[in-house]
């Protein structure tokens, strides 16, 4: 984007819009998220009645960031477009400047954003998996920046990049940051006229990379039109793609640390809590929890990589049987395969005939919780009985005292 380009951007007033069905809030009641209005450096987005966004917006693009369900959207900022610049600029050199629009390198960027916050994992993995070998990252004087709020949330995410270096090894290399001060635009210049192998890198791109993207942006324009439920439209762009990438720079073996603004995350299912209501997976807006088994077997599988990390499953568990891992592994969500949370056999109750789900930890007597709780009770603890005092709680040794007291 040049500088005419921003400047009719800032002219003509482009503003965020919000598809509202899509909004957490919307799908459901216990939802309490509200990432956008936390995180929205001018306050233009009001949550009264839905979700709105206000005529000041100045469009930077932070919303889109960090909405978890991607149900904001803003012409030229879009995960798609900006991808899409950047596999074109990757024919030209594998070494890209992103700069902000206030950075005084803004002469010499491939890429100008409003501001660094817009990009995230999706848009940095995505450039090394394009080809980038290098990716700079320029800010301007983010002390007078109109957008100071979202600086300590690009920070975050810029370390939490760096943590996945353990299962994408020189990754984190290939990410620069450059300062206000430092001349990246001369050493940028100087490293794009000595830029090797680029016959082979164009030939990449005008084959696989280009089906690729092709692939990626097609998914993106067809996958925001639904309308209605969540459970009723495609994944976010980011659960689309950004698992590809990951896929396509080897990541290994290994796990990350989990992350509360992360873009996946993983579960924890605690058989014993577990009552098989499967309201996780009613719940769940990307059908990242799934029920599976027949009639004999409760079987619930989670797929890290359609998790949007939003917690709606763990606050619709009334048991409190599920809780986020603290390790996430980037090599499952990669690999999009399922992975079994919880599978327990139903079995039925001799003592009173409910059904209930089996871990294999109870006795062979085939007791339900509940009844194997009230069995430990009547041999080991105090039990009611009628009395000639009415009912009365005695241990079992008082009751045969009492019983022979009344005998005589």
């Amino acid at each position: 984007m040049d500088y005419l380009e921003r400047f009719i951007h800032r002219v003509s007033g482009v503003q965020a819009t919000v598809d509202t069905p899509r909004c957490l809030r919307e799908h459901s009641g216990l939802s309490d998220c509200h990432l956008c209005v936390k995180s929205c450096p001018v306050e233009s987005i009001d949550l009264g009645g839905g979700v709105h966004v206000l005529s000041h917006c100045t469009g930077c693009g932070i919303c889109l960031t960090v909405c978890p369900v991607s149900a904001f959207d803003l012409s030229g900022a879009r995960a798609g477009q900006l991808l899409s610049q950047l596999a074109s600029l990757l024919r030209e050199s594998q070494e890209l400047l992103v700069s902000c629009e206030r950075s005084a390198h803004t002469g010499s960027a491939d890429l100008i954003v409003p501001c660094l916050a817009r990009m995230d994992e999706t848009l940095l993995m995505g450039a090394l998996a394009l080809g980038a070998r290098k990716l700079c990252l320029t800010s301007g004087p983010c002390q007078d920046c109109p957008y100071p709020e979202a600086i300590p949330r690009y920070r975050r995410m810029l370390g939490r990049v760096r943590t996945w270096d353990r299962v994408l090894p020189g990754s984190s290399e290939r990410i620069v940051e450059v300062g206000e001060g430092e001349k990246a635009g001369e050493k940028h210049k100087k490293a794009r006229a000595e830029s090797q192998d680029r016959r082979a890198f164009f030939t990449w791109v005008r084959s696989e990379g280009a089906h690729l993207m092709a692939s990626f942006l097609d998914d993106f324009s067809q996958g925001f039109q639904g309308t209605g439920s969540m459970r009723g439209v495609s994944l976010p762009l980011r659960n689309q793609i950004l698992p590809q990438f990951l896929k396509k720079l080897k990541v290994q073996q290994g796990e990350v640390p989990y992350d509360p603004e992360g873009p996946f995350a993983d579960l924890l299912l605690d058989e014993v809590k577990c009552n098989a209501c499967e309201a996780c997976f009613q719940i769940c807006p990307t059908r990242a929890i799934q029920r599976e088994g027949g009639e004999e077997t409760f079987r619930l599988t989670m797929d890290a990589s359609r998790c949007v990390n939003c917690s709606l499953c763990l606050d619709a568990c009334v048991p409190n049987a599920l809780t986020y891992r603290q390790g996430l592994s980037l090599k499952v969500v990669a690999s999009r395969e399922p992975q079994v949370l919880v599978e327990m056999a139903y079995r039925d109750c001799v003592r009173c005939e409910v059904r209930f789900l089996s871990s294999g930890k109870v006795d062979s007597e085939d007791l339900c919780p509940a009844c194997h709780y009230l069995g430990g009770l009547e041999s080991t603890s105090a039990i009611p009985y009628e009395g000639a005092g009415g009912v009365t709680a005695v241990g079992k040794g008082e009751k045969d005292i009492d019983q022979g007291v009344q005998e005589e």
